[in-house]
């Protein structure tokens, strides 16, 4: 086989196994980003403090639409992330795939 070709084929191999890790990626990237969404919300419906009842009025109107909620400018300080907190809630998912670690370290050592 001509050498060209075959170091074009393993090229395209290698490129399709990194579009792949990627993507598994952004998946882990956007479960992440539906968790800690997920705990703001609980957290928020929490500090409401409300009894049972009243709770389960709240989410049924919020549910059927009867409870608008005004968009809030938050400041900086609301808006940051406990990385504690953000590293206990979203354990076990990778941080970025091997291949892509491996890459970086060998970009680093060139």
């Amino acid at each position: 086989m001509n050498v060209r070709l075959k170091r074009l084929l393993d090229e395209i191999e290698k490129t399709e196994e990194r579009i792949a890790q990627w993507q598994e990626h952004l998946r882990n990237l956007n479960l992440r980003k539906k968790q800690i969404e997920d705990a703001e919300i609980i957290k928020t419906i929490r500090s409401m403090k409300l009894d049972s009842r009243r709770l389960s009025e709240v989410l049924e109107e919020i549910q059927r639409g009867k409870i608008s909620l005004p968009c809030l400018e938050l400041d900086d300080e609301n808006t940051e992330i406990n990385e504690e907190t953000e590293q206990t809630e979203i354990s076990g998912i990778p941080e970025e795939p091997e291949a892509v670690k491996e890459e970086k370290h060998s970009e680093n050592e060139n």
